[in-house]
């Protein structure tokens, strides 16, 4: 249960601190997976960027207003995305309709598949109680 004086200060807050907040936890969450996912220490971090261990930790815990810059630093340190801006591209199909897409990843990714590693294999019913057609 909320009290009342928590509800009149979310009512209160604008929008774009909202969206801040929402942001700034996304991005911390994900350095952190990135992180614990690479076996890397903030100590480790720290000496990589030539940073304090200190400065990162205030990075890690809120009290930093991250750049593109500082981003840029640490996606490149990491070698893993942190920050995602979806891309729509739009092309005609059939020389008529206008189609639109969003692009999720910027790299080739080959989906071909080789069917002729697969069996062929025929499937018997089980069910014998009844034959629908």
């Amino acid at each position: 249960m909320k009290s009342n004086i928590a509800e009149r200060i979310l009512a209160n807050t604008p929008k774009d601190v909202e969206i801040f907040a929402r942001l700034y936890g996304d991005l911390v969450v994900r350095i952190n997976s990135i992180l614990k996912e690479k076996n890397y220490s903030q100590k480790k971090l720290a000496e990589s960027l030539g940073k304090k261990p200190s400065e990162i930790n205030k990075w890690l815990k809120g009290d930093h207003n991250f750049t593109l810059r500082s981003l840029a630093k640490l996606e490149a340190e990491l070698g893993e995305p942190i920050l995602y801006i979806p891309k729509t591209k739009t092309f005609k199909s059939a020389g008529i309709v206008k189609t639109s897409f969003t692009v999720h990843r910027s790299t080739w990714t080959n989906t071909a598949v080789d069917f002729t590693k697969f069996k062929e294999t025929v499937v018997k019913p089980n069910n014998k109680l009844a034959n629908v057609s």
